[in-house]
């Protein structure tokens, strides 16, 4: 069995007023490939719009779009519970594999 030669990576853009979300995907050789657009949230459904764009991708690893989607939950969780009392380094200490976007408002 082939092992798979890349991952995907979640990436955030943390403001106060709106999240941003998309997805990369990561090859052995560390390239990173836009596989989507960041989508904001809440201003749309910024979770079923990455699923959407994951499963139109069939060569995807169906546990790994799993796996992505539900960090993206997670993420959209924690930012409603701690967008006005967390920093942008407490999201990246609490969660290690997601790549963070600083962007001054």
């Amino acid at each position: 069995m082939i092992k798979n030669q890349t991952h995907l990576k979640l990436k955030v853009a943390w403001f106060k007023n709106f999240l941003g979300l998309a997805i990369d995907q990561v090859s052995l050789d560390k390239q990173q490939y836009s596989l989507t657009s960041y989508y904001f949230w809440p201003k749309t459904e910024a979770w079923k719009q990455l699923e959407l764009e994951l499963d139109s991708k069939l060569w995807l690893n169906q546990e790994e779009k799993v796996k992505i989607l539900k960090t993206a939950g997670d993420i959209t969780n924690y930012w409603v519970s701690y967008r006005n009392t967390k920093s942008v380094n407490q999201l990246k200490e609490d969660f290690k594999r997601v790549e963070v976007v600083i962007v001054n408002e």
